[in-house]
């Protein structure tokens, strides 16, 4: 009996220690501190830190050129709770400001021994001249330290011929070989549409294109989607997922050998009740730790999309901030409920 009677006794104690280390997530995570313009946001952990870091396009939501001149911002946590703003990527020495010296969107990152390697959106122009995006984008490689992960990066290369105008990398890891998709259309023509390129490596180096069909990805006879960008991929119970933003909540593909996809339909396209989640959810990446799945977006909560354009929208409606929420599994498909709370 007294046995049983400590039994109980410690039984107590494990769960009140259990549930005083619990962490309930707020909504948003962050909001960049000088333009609160936090977008495409990339979610990492740095082992060699033991900390998670949030790389993300920086706009400036205050001025009219509010998605050109851009840097890289970084917010960095211990428990994917509470998140501190930890400056912007510095890129050959420049660039570390909150007014760019150039353009950059929308970092991929993987992690290769004690280094980190950046696939980013670069562009030259700062101004409107060629329009609200500006003109030609460029798939830069970035490298670093892993212990330098701010300020460290140095130009490796241009992931293609000036042939091509290009954003928005995806980049993973499939056993042994590093994998890269970025959107491209022809330099010359502005109003083609966009593909995805495909690019693989073992060293980091020496990278080859892939051509391989895309299954129902791009495929408008399925999906009924004219326009994708932001395509991320990742792997998660034995799967692999593709999420792309169509400005419709994501668009969700799924295959068992990261080559043949099939679409399952949309998640988070309606608009939640949290803070600042209150429109449609727009480029995201995950993390998947001890086997749950977070999703980590950027939502411009104050847009209208049933109004103009967004560049012809009050700067108020250009803000952005960035949530997290948990990805489930339901017969096989992915399912998120974007008003549910997280707890880690």
């Amino acid at each position: 009996m007294k046995n049983i009677f400590i039994a109980i006794v410690l039984f107590r104690v494990f769960l009140a220690c259990s549930q005083e280390q619990s962490l309930e997530v707020t909504k948003p995570i962050f909001i960049a501190p000088d333009y609160q313009g936090s977008c495409d946001p990339e979610i990492i952990f740095n082992s060699s830190l033991n900390t998670y870091f949030i790389y993300y396009t920086a706009r400036r939501s205050a001025k009219q050129n509010t998605f050109l001149q851009t840097p890289i911002g970084v917010a960095s946590s211990q428990n994917l709770a509470d998140w501190k703003f930890e400056g912007y990527c510095q890129f050959d020495g420049k660039h570390n400001q909150k007014d760019a010296g150039a353009t950059f969107w929308a970092p991929a990152i993987i992690a290769a021994k004690d280094s980190l390697h950046m696939f980013v959106t670069f562009k030259q122009d700062t101004l409107t001249t060629e329009g609200p995006w500006g003109g030609k984008g460029s798939i830069v490689h970035y490298v670093t330290s892993s212990k330098n992960p701010i300020k460290g990066w140095k130009k490796k290369q241009v992931m293609h011929t000036d042939t091509l105008s290009t954003l928005d990398a995806s980049a993973y890891w499939v056993d042994d070989a590093a994998h890269l998709w970025f959107m491209a259309k022809s330099a010359l023509y502005k109003n083609q549409d966009y593909t995805l390129v495909h690019q693989t490596t073992k060293d980091l180096k020496a990278w080859e294109t892939v051509q391989q069909p895309l299954g129902d990805v791009y495929n408008k006879s399925v999906t009924n989607i004219g326009y994708e960008e932001a395509p991320y991929i990742f792997q998660w119970k034995d799967s692999y997922w593709l999420i792309t933003d169509p400005h419709q909540g994501f668009a969700i593909y799924h295959s068992k050998d990261a080559s043949n996809w099939r679409f399952q339909g949309y998640i988070l396209r309606n608009p939640g009740i949290g803070k600042m989640d209150t429109a449609r959810a727009r480029h995201g990446s995950v993390l998947v730790r001890e086997n749950r799945a977070f999703l980590f977006y950027h939502v411009e909560y104050n847009r209208d999309y049933n109004d103009k354009p967004i560049y012809e929208q009050p700067l108020e409606n250009r803000k952005s901030a960035l949530q997290m929420i948990e990805l489930k599994l339901s017969k096989g498909k992915l399912t998120a409920n974007r008003n549910k709370k997280v707890t880690l």
